[in-house]
């Protein structure tokens, strides 16, 4: 009764209250009855009933009593409830103007930081955009667009896979580390390699150890120079060849051609094939297809077939519907089907059945846009699609000629 106590004047008058029972039958109709009730008959029955009344009423106080003190003691615990809780409200809203002084105070200080350290600021808003980019790259990204390029400087570098092939791949360096290294220079792609090659870890990005090529890379003009030492290694077969030169395509942009010299100056000669000729640089208008290819530890990246090229867009578009061969998977799932419509400054995808991205696994679906993207790329062409259910989806909006891609296989810039 939480300690609560009731004397016998209480109970007393709580019985006083209790309503009175009537019984309005005839005294000849409750006569009969009685007299015609056995238990009635037996006078040890007649005691007992009468030792009975008294407990029977004691048991009804009882039970009033214990209906009637419950709801009072919770009108008084209501009561104690409300108080509690407007003492509660006040020190909530005590704290929270505390909280809100403090963040007052916090946003002035940091205010104040801007304005003393705005060069720190966009240091660190770089390196977080970079860290950023890294982990999209990762996960579902397997392009790099103009937009992307804000504050940062690409290096494109071919990296070796497992089926001794090269795989073109993207690497954004923030500006910030540009002018650190270079000055107020935009560095040009051989400046990059010879500067950062030996820097990455292109093991620790999964490929094989490949660069710095070995020899000495020179530039002159529009061209580039390879004196290769003896026993290079880069001729000892022709899939050896194949991706040295598929390597040199990946990486090199700005430049006409390569040309391929011994250490003392005289033309360089490759095993099987003789004195190679100058090779021409496409600057990534390789006109090829590009697929899906899966490394042994799983990591699946978008690149050529071993540099196939196309006539023009509409056959390579085309050709990127089927699979090339057992290394390499076509981007398009088998259930979609497309129709290819070259226009003056656009080259539109038609799918034949509405396309609901959203159904699909969105990796798969995202190599087959990018793979799309990029096969246009690799002919300097934008591309539109059509018949696609949505309007904007993982940063495309597809009411509009998508943007031309600047490279493949984004990676961070993970160094030795």
């Amino acid at each position: 009764m939480n300690e609560k106590k009731w004397d016998e004047d209480k109970i007393e008058t709580l019985l006083k209250d209790m309503p009175n029972i009537e019984d309005h039958r005839p005294k000849s109709e409750i006569l009969a009855r009685l007299k015609a009730d056995e238990r009635f008959t037996a006078p040890r029955r007649q005691n007992r009933l009468k030792k009975w009344i008294p407990a029977m009423v004691a048991a009804a106080a009882l039970l009033l009593i214990g209906i009637l003190v419950p709801s009072m003691l919770n009108d008084s615990e209501r009561l104690a409830s409300r108080d509690s809780t407007s003492q509660d409200y006040a020190e909530t809203a005590a704290l929270e103007a505390e909280s809100n002084d403090a963040q007052l105070y916090s946003s002035q200080a940091t205010d104040d930081g801007y304005l003393k350290g705005t060069e720190e600021s966009v240091a660190v808003e770089t390196e977080n955009k970079l860290v950023a980019f890294a982990e999209r790259s990762r996960t579902l990204k397997n392009a790099v667009y103009p937009q992307d390029l804000e504050g940062m400087t690409v290096f494109h570098l071919g990296l070796l896979g497992d089926q001794a092939l090269s795989i073109p791949v993207t690497i954004l360096i923030p500006k910030s580390q540009i002018e650190k290294d270079f000055g107020n220079v935009n560095p040009t792609s051989y400046e990059l390699y010879e500067k950062y090659a030996a820097e990455i870890d292109e093991t620790g990005l999964g490929f094989g150890e490949y660069h710095p090529y070995k020899g000495q890379l020179l530039a002159e003009g529009d061209a580039l120079i390879h004196k290769l030492p003896q026993g290079h290694g880069y001729d000892s077969s022709s899939a050896a060849i194949e991706t040295y030169t598929h390597s040199l395509q990946d990486t090199f942009y700005g430049f006409q051609e390569v040309r391929f010299q011994n250490e003392d100056g005289t033309p360089a000669e490759f095993d099987q094939v003789g004195e190679p000729g100058a090779l021409p640089l496409t600057n990534g208008r390789n006109a090829t297809s590009y697929y899906v290819y899966e490394q042994a530890n799983g990591e699946q990246f978008l690149s050529p077939n071993f540099g196939q090229t196309y006539a023009n867009l509409p056959e390579a578009l085309e050709q990127i519907k089927e699979q090339p061969n057992d290394l390499f998977l076509s981007v398009i799932p088998e259930h979609i089907e497309f129709n290819v419509i070259p226009k003056a400054d656009v080259t539109v995808v038609k799918f034949k059945q509405l396309v609901d991205l959203e159904t699909m696994e969105q990796k798969r679906a995202m190599q087959m846009i990018e793979g799309l993207l990029l096969t246009g790329a690799s002919f300097g062409e934008q591309l539109q699609f059509e018949n696609i259910m949505q309007e904007e989806w993982n940063g495309f909006d597809f009411r509009k000629p998508l943007p031309v891609p600047v490279g493949s296989n984004p990676m961070p810039t993970l160094l030795k």
